[in-house]
């Protein structure tokens, strides 16, 4: 049997590993992947059975939630919880699907969950961050969530946590919306739609994380709105970033959509016209628009 060795605990992940605004936190991945074993099985969205060898009696997971979705004429979505660790073989499995109009689903294998990102009407859920105006949540360690962004004039950054919080939203037209904030999974972009008025409304981007929040969408301007790149990744197995999608810039009567936050596994799509960019595989958040972005499916890896 694989021997459940101490390396790949979690220690202070949050404090001291958050840097500035389009930084990607956690620069490496030493921390959540074992060593001495091999990546055995990777599932996805959809599949709900495990076969694992004869004697193998422990396993290492690496569990990552649906990003979260927004739906029509909605903010963007935060980024999939991410949760590591030893657990007991079994020959089950789900993996959550990315939100759509939703929060992200939840991804389990034996003990290890990983919540979903959520979206505008739905806080992140074990460990998923915060979708627009929404505060992230405690993840499977009971690392707290981040508290969503004040409100102001200019609006404030998500708070950090294992699942950040969203970007605090503009309360004066033509101010920039805020910043998702960073954490293991990072927080949704805010929405700028103070107005109407001639100044330009500038969405808030993603936060960063493991796995990125989804950039805000920009409305009511009559010269020009300009929607939010999607929050930065970063890929488990091989330390490699993965890039928010870029958002649209469009003028009087229309939204500027933002990009898809990176996920573990993906990079995020960019925004096209009104609608919201795709998070990436693996957790990314989708960005919001007219018609939102889906967040990016959950993903599970099985080392022994």
């Amino acid at each position: 049997m694989a021997n459940p060795s101490r390396r790949g605990q979690v220690t202070g992940l949050v404090s001291g590993q958050i840097r500035g605004d389009k930084d990607t936190p956690f620069s490496n991945t030493h921390f959540i992947l074992p060593y001495g074993l091999q990546l055995k099985q990777t599932k996805n969205a959809g599949d709900t059975s495990v076969t694992i060898p004869t004697g193998v009696t422990f396993v290492y997971a690496i569990a990552v939630g649906g990003g979260g979705g927004g739906g029509s004429n909605v903010g963007a979505g935060g980024a999939g919880g991410v949760a590591w660790g030893w657990t007991l073989a079994n020959s089950t499995c789900v993996v959550g699907v990315g939100g759509s109009g939703s929060a992200g689903g939840y991804t389990r294998y034996g003990n290890i969950i990983a919540g979903g990102g959520g979206n505008s009407t739905v806080a992140g859920i074990l460990g998923g961050a915060g979708g627009a105006a929404a505060a992230g949540s405690t993840n499977y360690y009971g690392i707290p969530g981040g508290a969503a962004g004040a409100n102001g004039s200019p609006a404030e950054k998500g708070r950090s946590g294992s699942g950040a919080g969203a970007g605090g939203a503009a309360s004066t037209h033509g101010s920039i919306s805020g910043v998702g904030g960073d954490g293991i999974s990072g927080g949704a972009g805010s929405t700028s739609s103070v107005g109407p008025g001639s100044s330009t409304q500038t969405a808030g981007a993603g936060g960063n994380g493991l796995a990125g929040g989804g950039g805000g969408r920009a409305l009511n301007s009559t010269t020009s709105n300009v929607g939010a790149v999607g929050g930065n990744g970063i890929n488990i197995l091989t330390g490699v970033i993965t890039t928010g999608g870029s958002g649209t810039t469009n003028g009087s009567g229309s939204t500027g959509a933002g990009g898809g936050g990176g996920g573990i596994a993906g990079n995020g799509s960019p925004a096209s016209g009104t609608t919201g960019g795709a998070g990436g595989l693996g957790g990314g958040g989708g960005g919001g628009g007219v018609t939102a972005g889906a967040g990016g499916a959950g993903i599970l890896y099985l080392f022994y």
